[in-house]
């Protein structure tokens, strides 16, 4: 810790609500109760990140304690973690995850980077709350329902997500609203709003957007325009999509270049009502394939595609999972790829 000075704490949390709500829950345990991650008064820092923007989010600043919330551990994670520990700082990291490649790491990270890392199958934000809970901290309602909300929505294998799974209807749609309008916006201090509203310790308190509207109306009418325009699209695309083995495979690069395409995987796969894998580029020209399906099939199909050159960067959870293109691999090889992962699989 700095002589003289607070320790600087930096939360690092996904886009979507389950990062928001456990960026939420450290803020709460920091800030009001002052007991984690450290004992007294503390400057936190709030910063939003995906594993592919994580290295840079992470590269610029020193810090005494690092929060990593919800984020699957990559190869870009790794330099970013690298980065941290070459730096004059070297924090202390701590790492709460529930995506399937931080699992299969998870003795990595503690070995390599001196990592505490706290992992299950629950949502991120339901191992928070049960760590936060094994050292005396007790959440506010609204922290709890959200962190319920949460566990709805991603569901999961995880005991910690089913034991409470009570949270009002209304409040499972402002968690979700919370995914869409941060993940389409990509706007850091709206996602640092959302964590402020969600660790507030003041019950009907709603931090303003502007023009008289709270940020809760404003997320669900961005949720309500967002859900129509995705549906729209995922229409269009679903008449498009290619029978390749048993996946349905289709090309959205040039045809969608927004933020959301997770939340268009999944409208295409419910039309389409087989496994999908939906290929887009990102702002920075890398293509991206996301594969939804169920009964785990879109992670072991990734999986599979990892294994034979195809993908790298895999993230995801076992019904909707994300990898990078590799460079040199045209549509023709991904095609042959697919068909050959997925008839393995059945």
């Amino acid at each position: 810790m700095q002589q003289g000075n607070a320790a600087k704490v930096l939360i690092v949390g996904d886009w979507d609500a389950d990062g928001v709500v456990a960026s939420a829950e450290i803020v709460y345990a920091q800030e009001v109760l002052g007991v984690f991650p450290v004992k007294g008064k503390a400057a936190i820092e709030l910063r939003p990140a995906g594993p592919r923007t994580f290295s840079s989010v992470v590269s610029n600043g020193c810090w005494d304690y690092v929060i990593i919330l919800d984020i699957p551990f990559t190869q870009d994670v790794e330099i970013g973690l690298e980065t941290l520990l070459k730096g004059p700082c070297k924090p202390k990291i701590y790492y709460f995850d529930h995506h399937k490649s931080t699992l299969d790491k998870a003795s990595y990270l503690e070995e390599k980077f001196n990592v505490e890392a706290f992992v299950g199958l629950s949502p991120t934000s339901s191992l928070v709350k049960a760590f936060l809970e094994s050292i005396g901290v007790r959440l506010t309602p609204r922290l709890k329902e959200l962190v319920a909300s949460v566990a709805v929505l991603e569901g999961g294998s995880g005991w910690l997500a089913r034991k409470d799974r009570s949270p009002s209807e209304g409040m499972i749609k402002i968690a979700a609203s919370i995914s869409k309008n941060t993940n389409q916006s990509k706007d850091p201090d709206l996602w640092r709003r959302y964590v402020r509203w969600a660790s507030s310790i003041l019950p009907f308190e709603q931090s303003p957007i502007g023009q008289g509207e709270d940020i809760v109306t404003h997320g669900l009418q961005v949720s309500r325009e967002s859900d129509a325009e995705i549906k729209d699209v995922a229409r269009e695309l679903a008449m498009e999509a290619r029978t390749v083995g048993f996946v349905k495979f289709v090309d959205a690069r040039g045809k969608w270049n927004k933020s959301g395409a997770s939340a268009l995987a999944s409208s295409i796969y419910k039309m389409t009502k087989m496994t999908t894998a939906l290929l887009v580029t990102k702002e920075d020209g890398s293509s991206i394939l996301i594969v939804r399906g169920s009964q785990g099939n879109a992670i072991k199909l990734m999986e599979k595609l990892y294994t034979m050159g195809v993908i790298e960067d895999v993230g995801g959870h076992e019904n909707i999972a994300s990898g990078r293109l590799k460079a040199g691999v045209n549509i023709k090889d991904l095609e042959d790829a697919l068909r050959r992962a997925s008839l393995e699989l059945k």
